[in-house]
């Protein structure tokens, strides 16, 4: 414990001192910083700078007369994604981390920052530039497929976990893009989706945490979405990316389209989109010829065409990626990298049940354990589409529970007498199964094969990634069927899912024993899960989403989802799209939910423990506009764990509707049992505030609120007023 707390100490005294060194860093170059961006840009012939607002397919093109170099980007989400041109040409391994949203489990910024770090070795010891993450689009909607991608349904909690990655990232000298900007929450047909938003809803719920990024972080580039926002493409819509984000946020780096994002060649040019990807000749909407065609029709000028081009290349120098070499191979830290992967893991993966605390297996030594599953063999680390990594030496969750049990037995087929006969049956589903259990998988076929349930036919889709939305909220029916029959045969059953969003467990939740949540682990998470089972680590994650009993209780289903059969009836240029309303307005994940009274499975920062923990009575000063709320945790049980305190506002009477609670304030306390830590947090007036739709403003009311802290959204312990 003293020594890990040390490791905590020095953690922070090296960001403390990364992040000072960066500003210093940034001041002092910032006087010559604007010179040589307008001497570098008025050398530049029209052609040179034409071809740098064309993408050269993952690189921004170089000058090569002037000095000025290619700049190489690659897909980031869960580790580096060595992405060839095209896709299909395969990828090569590279530590692949746990996914985004588990990081966001672990509630620990620390951990985003080591993660993004370590990442950036990986990058720059690969002579990669610009890393393309991390994204931050909130989870609406559980079917997403690309939700694993993303920081989870509460704008501060993915606020707070993504500045402290893109801070990772930038110490080590690599680019970040924050993405996809905005409003993309849903894949399927995003190409011609158009995000209804009401402003008040895309200011408290969608914009935070970018903002957070840009003005936070100062994060160098930011990504548009593929969908229309209120009408507009993201990539065209020049109140988005002009008025709110260069305008209201002073963003002064490099608008970056997503991968063929852009369709109307003048909207585009004159949005403060600054480069279009890929280019490379694969993409046109603002290539030379084009872009010449409009300055001679008049529809964009020359200082247009500047501007991007200084937005490009400030940043690039900011980087000192123009004067200094950039690749260094000593940064291929693989074991070091695995390391922090799997701390992550150990910290990320959420124990949601746990029925007679069956677990930790403790004094398993000679019991009988049985592993079998589709997942349990060749467990899935990642989702599909750009946010996945090829995994170096993949850890399996039967391999991680062999670690830990020499004795647990891999069952291929289905065998009722080992079955009956185990102490602990651990049963390995999800949704990008890489194995089939013979014996379910014949059963039934069309919900056993991923592309049919996607409703695609190549062989190599699975049922949860980028460009698409799942197409059920449950399992595939042979994983609910396995569980269902071992449950009816042994009692002591562990259930191992793997998925990126949440699934239908109704079925087969309470004949269960206990069950861990490992979202994607990553290519050595399920070590992490072996030693949770064991108990040599106490579980600490919580659910950064709320899981519903069934999709029809979520918010984004009632009000509908464009699908497969949608009617694109309206136009954006050339191009045709449908709507998808967000009625829900800012009732999003728990939110909708306290306000319905609806009750999920398992709500939002929900997450067991093998130890118990007590909150003492909570304290409250006021200094201007701050109000600290002061607290005490207590680990009562007699194990070393860690528990997340949060704390959520409530405004009690207000002129609009608000959230009857919304996080704004949390803590990962690492105790050991007995011991006592004091939590200090601090709420600034934005804590307070809500958006105005009449003065367009963020308006503070005066009055009562109520401060509730919890260790879940629905587990609220300490209660305590504020008048303001």
């Amino acid at each position: 414990m003293i020594s890990r707390n040390l490791k905590r100490i020095a953690l922070a005294s090296v960001c403390a001192v990364g992040l000072t060194l960066r500003a210093d860093t940034q001041k002092v170059n910032s006087k010559n910083v604007e010179q040589r961006v307008n001497s570098l840009v008025d050398k530049m012939t029209l052609d040179e700078k034409l071809n740098m607002i064309h993408g050269g397919g993952f690189s921004i093109n170089g000058v090569k007369r002037l000095g000025i170099p290619s700049i190489n980007m690659s897909d980031a989400s869960m580790g580096l994604r060595v992405t060839p041109w095209p896709h299909d040409k395969g990828l090569e391994p590279s530590t692949a981390f746990p996914s985004s949203i588990m990081l966001t489990a672990t509630w620990n910024p620390e951990r985003a920052y080591d993660t993004a770090k370590a990442i950036s070795e990986e990058f720059k010891a690969r002579n990669m530039h610009v890393l393309l993450g991390p994204g931050v689009n909130i989870y609406r909607y559980p079917l997403c497929g690309r939700n694993y991608e993303y920081m989870g349904e509460d704008p501060y909690l993915a606020s707070k976990m993504v500045v402290p990655y893109i801070k990772g990232a930038t110490d080590t000298g690599v680019m970040t893009v924050v993405k996809h900007f905005v409003a993309n929450n849903s894949d399927t047909k995003r190409k011609n989706s158009n995000s209804v938003v009401s402003e008040r809803a895309l200011r408290e719920i969608y914009f935070p945490a970018f903002k957070a990024a840009v003005v936070e972080a100062k994060v160098p580039a930011v990504m548009n979405a593929y969908n229309l926002l209120n009408g507009e493409y993201c990539g065209e819509d020049s109140w988005l990316l002009k008025k709110v984000l260069r305008g209201e946020w002073g963003f002064d780096g490099m608008v970056i389209s997503d991968w063929d994002s852009i369709w109307n060649s003048d909207r585009a040019a004159n949005s403060g989109l600054d480069i279009e990807m890929p280019g490379a000749g694969q993409t046109q909407i603002m290539s030379a010829p084009v872009m010449k065609q409009l300055l001679k029709d008049g529809k964009v000028t020359m200082d247009e065409i500047n501007s991007k081009v200084k937005h490009l290349i400030r940043p690039c120098i900011q980087f000192g990626f123009y004067d200094k070499t950039f690749k260094d191979p000593s940064l291929n830290k693989r074991e070091e990298h695995a390391k922090v992967a799997l701390e992550t893991a150990r910290e990320g993966i959420v124990l949601l049940e746990n029925k007679d605390n069956f677990l930790p297996l403790e004094d398993f030594t000679n019991k009988k354990i049985v592993v079998l599953g589709p997942t349990a063999k060749k467990t899935p680390t990642t989702g599909g589409g750009s946010g996945g990594v090829t995994p170096e030496n993949p850890v399996s969750i039967y391999e991680g529970i062999h670690k830990q049990y020499p004795q647990a037995e891999l069952l291929e087929t289905f065998d009722k007498q080992k079955i009956e006969d185990a102490d602990a049956v651990i049963v390995c589903v999800g949704l990008n199964e890489s194995l089939k259990l013979k014996d379910y998988s014949k059963q039934n076929k069309k919900s056993s094969i991923a592309e049919e349930q996607a409703g695609f036919n190549r062989k190599d889709l699975p049922i949860e990634g980028e460009g698409r939305n799942r197409t059920t909220y449950s399992l595939p029916e042979h994983h609910n069927k396995l569980i269902l029959d071992c449950a009816a045969i042994n009692p002591n059953i562990v259930v191992m899912v793997t998925a990126g969003g949440g699934v239908d467990m109704t079925q087969w939740i309470n004949k269960v024993k206990s069950v861990l949540w490992l979202f994607y682990p990553g290519a050595n998470g399920c070590t992490a899960a072996g030693e949770i089972v064991s108990g040599k680590v106490n579980p600490s994650g919580k659910l950064p989403i709320s899981i519903e009993k069934k999709i029809e209780d979520n918010p984004a289903y009632v009000n509908g989802e464009i699908g497969w059969g949608a009617k694109l009836t309206k136009k954006c240029g050339k191009r045709s799209y449908a709507d998808v309303n967000y009625k829900e307005g800012i009732f999003v994940g728990y939110r909708y939910y306290d306000k319905n009274n609806v009750e999920p499975l398992f709500c939002f920062g929900h997450g067991l423990s093998y130890t118990t923990f007590t909150y003492g009575k909570p304290k409250v000063t006021k200094n201007g506009d701050k109000v600290q709320v002061t607290f005490t945790v207590k680990n009562t049980g007699t194990r070393y764990g860690a528990e997340i305190a949060q704390l959520y506002v409530r405004d009690v009477q207000s002129s609009v509707p608000r959230p009857l609670k919304e996080l704004k304030g949390f803590k990962k306390v690492f105790l050991k049992p007995g011991e006592t830590k004091e939590v200090s947090l601090t709420l600034d007036k934005h804590a307070f505030s809500f958006w105005n739709p009449k003065t367009k403003s963020w308006t503070l009311e005066p009055g009562t609120f109520e401060l509730l802290i919890g260790s879940s959204s629905r587990d609220i312990r300490q209660r305590v007023s504020v008048e303001l």
